[in-house]
């Protein structure tokens, strides 16, 4: 068994914005925008078994965790919307309690990734944002299993908040205005992930506004440009350091670490950033297990976050791992020895609530000091991979930006990925037929 079992999460990090993997989809779409510099991340790929093709269950940050969690999917677990239900059922952390193991999560979005949707269950110490809070917690640990949550990539990209960000985040933004011109309104999106003062919530907004502008003036490659730029500004200035103290805790004790993304993001036609797409930009997310007993390779399969759960508890030695009740199938085999497997089957769906009802809940919940009530969601988009095909389905209108829901007939999208795993639009009848019958089977699950 580990000493240490430490999970890294890189909020909104595409799998091929990593250097190492060599299943590209962005820079087709522009090739004019420089890759970033991703070295820290690509020497950590090096030492472990990674997984270039491993699909989200959700498209944002409380569903798709819950599932890498919980080893389910989201409609058997509960949190298959962007911000209602609490998480139930077994989790790590509580596996983890019950064998003795002190649990840590800290979290940059304490907000959705915390005690409002159950995320705190069968967690011993529960820290917001502070890196070096949750490296003193490892320290004092002799056995331990963790979670450390970086927001660092998702908006504002590369900075997260003025504590990290620094007079970089304050140049960026006044660079910005500049081009664009300097707020005249809030921007229409003012949800927040985390507790911020004031100065921070303005610097926010700010930022959200100049997306915004971006996107009503069809500059979505800039919008890119920001997300691309921002992976390369966390990594190297918040990321490598930790990465650093991090081992260093980790000397003469046997541990494993399991980084992976929650979900990535994307702009064009069908994608917003990512809380309403089933896009394979947004949905391909970086999965890699390094360990003194993990095999180095790449593997280019598909696999998906569901199979997380079961992974470690297998490479931790659990005995009950053949009893376990969860969608996901264990990669230890493949993770230690390099055994072949077979693409998964995948499921993925974006439930989505109106924006500015959405606004006032949340405001209602910081003055109130509590969630209350129920904010409705609507089953937006869906998707199921099998094999080489990948159905995506759009069953309600939903405005990008401005909120607005109505449902619809569904319209349906059907890809076949080349031998690069990039997903090409093809017209093949009765394999669509198969894969909706799939989507209608798979949405009878829902608790």
């Amino acid at each position: 068994m580990y000493d240490h079992i430490v999970l890294l999460s890189i909020d909104t990090l595409r799998s091929d914005c990593i250097g190492r993997n060599p299943l590209k989809l962005w820079p087709s779409k522009y090739p004019n925008l420089r890759a970033p510099d991703t070295s820290v991340l690509d020497e950590l790929v090096d030492q472990g078994a990674f997984f270039a093709n491993c699909v989200s269950a959700a498209p944002y940050t409380s569903a798709s965790h819950a599932s890498i969690l919980n080893g389910k999917w989201p409609l058997r677990h509960g949190v298959f919307e962007f911000f209602n239900r609490k998480l139930t059922g077994d989790t790590l952390f509580t596996r983890a309690q019950r064998a003795g193991y002190r649990t840590i999560l800290k979290s940059d979005f304490p907000l959705i990734l915390g005690p409002t949707l159950g995320f705190d269950r069968g967690i011993d110490e529960f820290i917001v944002e502070s890196d070096s809070a949750y490296l003193d917690a490892l320290g004092q640990s002799e056995r331990s299993v963790s979670l450390a949550h970086f927001g660092g990539v998702h908006v504002p990209y590369g900075f997260h908040n003025l504590h990290y960000g620094g007079d970089a985040y304050r140049n960026k933004l006044a660079e910005l205005e500049q081009q664009i011109g300097a707020a005249g309104s809030l921007p229409k999106d003012q949800l927040f992930e985390t507790l911020r003062d004031e100065e921070d919530m303005q610097y926010l907004m700010r930022y959200k506004r100049i997306i915004q502008e971006l996107w009503k003036a069809g500059r979505a490659e800039d919008i890119f440009g920001l997300y691309l730029g921002g992976i390369e500004h966390f990594l190297r200035h918040r990321f490598t350091a930790f990465i650093d103290q991090l081992k260093r805790r980790l000397e003469g004790k046997r541990w494993l670490i399991v980084l992976f993304g929650d979900h990535g993001e994307e702009y064009d036609e069908h994608s917003f950033g990512h809380f309403n797409s089933v896009a394979e930009g947004v949905l391909r997310v970086p999965l890699l297990f390094i360990g003194a007993d993990v095999a180095p390779a790449i593997h280019t399969e598909r696999v998906r976050t569901v199979d997380i759960l079961p992974t470690i508890l297998d490479l931790n030695g659990d005995k009950h791992i053949r009893r376990l009740a969860v969608d996901g199938i264990s990669l230890a085999s493949t993770v230690r020895e390099r055994t072949a497997y077979a693409s998964r089957c995948g499921y993925a769906q974006a439930y989505v609530a109106d924006t500015a009802r959405f606004v006032k809940f949340q405001q209602r919940m910081m003055a109130n000091g509590k969630k209350q009530g129920h904010l409705p969601h609507l089953l937006f988009k869906e998707a199921v991979w099998e094999g080489e095909h990948k159905l995506s389905r759009t069953v309600a209108d939903f405005e990008q930006y401005l909120g607005g829901m109505a449902p619809i007939e569904p319209v349906n999208r059907l890809e076949r990925f080349n031998a690069a795993q990039m997903p090409l639009a093809v017209s093949e009848g009765q394999i669509q037929q198969r894969l909706a019958d799939m989507l209608v089977q798979y949405n009878t699950i829902r608790q």
